[in-house]
């Protein structure tokens, strides 16, 4: 018997969701969308559906013949959709502001006016003398681009440079500003429009907007994710005219408004608005290709043309450059490129492939390297963090659809991406939109035919020969963002979805227990067991965590078929003993073998983990007790469910001046970085010298661990003992590093290091990931 809310939505027999389009004016048309609302809320502000106000008559084009009944004046006030640049200048005070509002007239979430807008302001350095309007950048660089190659980075500088009589720049239109992380201000929701059609003389024409205005706090230094407030830090309304647009403005064709920005009925100061774009926000996507590999290209879109990474983010809302840089990239020494790819190795040459002279506070760019890899690794994965958050990701191009992953592949099955272009696509495009911080669908609504389901679950929506319908995968793809994902992309909070921002899938809970948005199962149905090689660690020594998630049912459930961190169905959340919470956040997301699927009565699926830092920092920074808890959630129809368990887990307090040592060795994000990829990085040269250095802590040089003077090996070499660096890697690789060892290296440590490293080696047999 099935009890739980949770286990009433799945049953093997549950019906996948039927997509939907919804049809949109302008260029933002055939949008697919998913039949349920979203079962998690984004924990940032974000604007929703408004009405145009004013008597409801909106502001639609007037007709030039129309002569309102004296005495009306006619409002022509073209608050047309697309991005438009702010400038708000306060009464007191020195710091103005500038910044994008984004007018969405063709959300098809946008309620019966189709109507969402938002927008982000940043603070500006002050300017002496009046500056009436900003001024955009010329010629092929941008302002702080250009200031900075002139080697001017102060105010006094850029102020006294003189112009130099070189060749005029060609005048540019002005575009979709961008804008240095650093002085992010404030996330505005807007709540209300009035753009009247008419209005009795003497009064204005005036369009006037209602904001809520959240005060950013920026993360502390090191980190990345800062902080909303749960309520608005105060809520501002904007009367605004419309005037002649000035120059360069005047060059967008689009319109100017200028007005007071009041909050209390109180005048704060001078705003204007200017319209710079059809779309809401730009970015630039940057692939290379590697020796053997494939792109993706171009596919047919039915109606003449082709649809590219370009064309289907201008659908969703955005301009998205294609820069397609460098062809046949040389293979890593050491590599076989035709073979699965190592997290470390993979991540090794995105590192040094990217374009050095990337500046996220100048753009919005990501980068994607094409490797060739084989059938049945993966079709893709993002890392959390190359340089900073979500900067990278990876397409595999001779992996593809092995029928392990989904009976429903159709003409694609057992093929290579190269070999199905639409499919291959679809793919990369998933990757991509993973690095601008979205999540699959299949945890926040549920599957579909769109972007952001995982492969396995497009087939299955779409069906099979079975359906009658044979080959309906891949050639009926959409090759589009859902209204949610729509949604998140134009609307969210800038630091949540620029490279460089917020660390991934940080704006959603985490799964921790108190959740009050999901449903459990009960024990009788559904449940996870969380064990841990040892209940107590040493201070710096990893955790070796494991969950099983077993039906205890009579009847077949529909589960993730994958419970790791890296198909993101799992979460991890430590907890310390004043009740300060940590997600353990995934580095690596692998996620493209990942579905729901039947879990049949008494089966299991497993997984397990390294809990030791991620990019929200070290699971453990101090002594103490600590709870670790694993929740698996997904989204049943609409409907948050999941299960969660946990073990509690005490860091003892350091007892030697060794322990010490090696705690402060390994406690460093560098060291981090080389256990989330599992070791093997050597491309991380402050981990191979800390390793290396924790090798050798083993024992007093010249003497052996345990067997030479009763010395004891430091505790820590048992989290570590199968992630210590080659020794015959590390003297290729990091000749540097061992030229000046004398070979200790290579003597009693690492011997006493074995038997941690046999332990661990049986350990991680016995405890194995099945995904």
């Amino acid at each position: 018997m099935l009890t739980s809310i949770a286990s009433s939505f799945q049953r093997g027999d549950y019906d996948m969701c039927n997509c939907s389009e919804h049809e949109s004016s302008g260029s933002l048309a055939k949008m697919t969308g998913a039949s349920v609302e979203p079962a998690m809320k984004p924990q940032v502000p974000l604007s929703r559906q408004i009405s145009i106000s004013d008597e409801d008559s909106g502001d639609q084009p007037a007709s030039t013949d129309l002569q309102p009944f004296p005495p009306f004046r006619l409002c022509r006030l073209d608050f047309r959709e697309g991005c438009y640049q702010i400038n708000f200048r306060p009464t007191a005070g020195f710091v103005s502001f500038e910044g994008t509002l984004r007018v969405d007239r063709s959300a098809p979430d946008g309620g019966a006016d189709h109507l969402i807008v938002s927008g982000d302001l940043y603070s500006k350095r002050p300017v002496i003398g009046p500056i009436p309007h900003p001024l955009p950048p010329v010629g092929n660089k941008d302002g702080d681009a250009a200031t900075a190659d002139a080697g001017l980075t102060s105010l006094a500088g850029s102020l006294s440079a003189v112009d130099e009589p070189a060749i005029p720049f060609p005048i540019r239109r002005p575009r979709i500003p961008i804008f240095p992380r650093a002085r992010y201000h404030s996330y505005l929701r807007v709540t209300s429009v009035s753009a009247p059609v008419a209005v009795p003389l003497p009064k204005k024409c005036e369009l006037t907007i209602v904001a809520e205005q959240f005060n950013y706090t920026q993360p502390p230094v090191g980190q990345f994710k800062g902080t909303f407030p749960a309520t608005p830090s105060r809520t501002v309304t904007m009367k605004l005219a419309k005037v002649p647009a000035p120059f360069p403005f005047s060059l967008t064709g689009g319109p100017f408004y200028e007005g007071r920005l009041f909050e209390g009925g109180v005048d704060k100061g001078s705003v204007s608005l200017a319209w710079v774009s059809k779309f809401f926000r730009r970015a630039t996507l940057e692939i290379d290709t590697l020796v053997g590999a494939v792109r993706p290209a171009p596919v047919p879109d039915g109606a003449g043309g082709t649809e590219f990474f370009d064309t289907i983010f201008a659908r969703t809302g955005w301009q998205l450059t294609v820069v397609q840089d460098q062809l046949n990239v040389p293979v890593p020494s050491g590599v076989v490129p035709t073979n699965c790819w190592s997290s470390a190795d993979l991540h090794a040459l995105m590192t040094t492939v990217r374009n050095p002279a990337t500046n996220l506070d100048a753009e919005w760019r990501v980068h994607m390297i094409v490797v060739p890899a084989k059938l049945g690794c993966s079709r893709g994965i993002m890392y959390d963090q190359i340089g900073v958050p979500r900067e990278g990701c990876a397409s595999f191009s001779d992996d593809g659809y092995p029928t392990s992953d989904s009976s429903n592949f159709g003409l694609a099955a057992n093929r290579k991406q190269r070999d199905v272009p639409r499919a291959f696509l679809r793919s990369a495009t998933h990757e991509l939109t993973h690095t601008l911080n979205q999540i699959h669908q299949e945890q926040e609504t549920a599957a579909d035919n769109s972007i952001m389901t995982t492969t396995p679950s497009v087939a299955d929506v779409l069906g099979g020969p079975a359906t009658g319908e044979p080959g309906v995968f891949p050639d009926q793809i959409k090759l589009a963002h859902n209204t949610n994902v729509r949604h998140h992309l134009n609307h969210m909070p800038d630091p949540v979805i620029r490279p460089g921002g917020w660390p991934f899938a940080s704006w959603f809970p985490t799964g921790a227990p108190q959740a009050a948005d999901r449903h459990d199962f009960e024990p009788s149905e559904l449940t996870l067991a969380v064990t841990a090689t040892t209940d107590r660690v040493a201070l710096g020594q990893p955790l070796d965590l494991t969950w099983t998630m077993t039906n205890t049912s009579g009847v077949s459930l529909r589960t993730p078929n994958d419970v790791g961190i890296e198909a993101l169905f799992a979460s991890i959340t430590v907890t310390d003993a004043e009740g300060r919470e940590r997600p353990v956040r995934p580095f690596v997301i692998l996620c493209e073998h990942a579905k729901l699927s039947e879990l049949e009565p008494g089966k299991s699926v497993t997984a397990s983990a390294k809990v030791f830092w991620s990019t929200a920092g070290f699971a453990f920074e101090r002594p103490g007790r600590y709870r670790v808890d694993v929740a698996v959630s997904w989204s049943a129809q609409g409907v948050m469910v999941g299960v969660q368990s946990g073990i509690d887990v005490f860091v003892d307090y350091p007892s030697s001046a060794s322990d010490n040592h090696s705690a402060n060795l390994v406690l460093h994000p560098e060291v981090g970085k080389w256990v989330a990829l599992g070791g093997d990085a050597y491309h991380l040269g402050e981990a191979c010298r800390r390793l290396q250095a924790l090798s050798q802590t083993a024992a007093p040089a010249g003497a052996l661990a345990v067997a030479g003077d009763g010395a004891p090996a430091p505790r820590v070499l048992d989290g570590f003992a199968d992630l210590l660096p080659d020794r015959a890697k590390l003297a290729r690789l990091r000749p540097e590093l061992t030229a000046d060892t004398g070979g200790r290296a290579e003597r009693g440590p690492a011997r006493a290091a074995a038997p941690g490293r046999k332990r661990a080696a049986k350990a991680k047999k016995r405890t194995g990931r099945k995904g």
